[in-house]
């Protein structure tokens, strides 16, 4: 079901669940570079500024990153499921992506759908 849903959609379900208070200091870029499947292929930079992670595609970054993770969509699911980053290519601090994920909440399995 993963495989389904698109990168943004991705990096969007780990925004929401930054911890905005505790990351308010936190000031973070890192961009990944996803090379497959096709369709997919592109550059997306992850801010985390003001407790707030933001996400955009850009084809060539004015300012460097912090960290680089060239991966495929296969692989950021990996790392998103905790998996780590052994095997992905990666340029600059790798120490910044444990940083981002010390920030995120556990999502709450039973949260009411529909309350009365």
């Amino acid at each position: 079901m993963l495989m389904a849903l698109t990168v943004p959609m991705l990096l969007d379900s780990l925004a929401i669940r930054i911890d905005g208070p505790r990351a308010w200091d936190a000031d973070l870029t890192i961009d990944l570079v996803v090379t497959e499947p096709e369709a997919e292929r592109a550059r997306h930079r992850l801010t985390l500024h003001h407790g707030a992670l933001t996400h955009r595609e850009t084809a060539a970054p004015r300012t460097p990153p912090g960290l680089v993770l060239t991966l495929t969509k296969r692989q950021l699911l990996g790392v998103l499921a905790g998996q780590g980053a052994g095997g992905i290519a990666t340029e600059g601090d790798p120490a910044l992506l444990e940083r981002l994920f010390s920030f995120l909440t556990k999502p709450d399995p039973n949260f009411p759908i529909v309350t009365p």
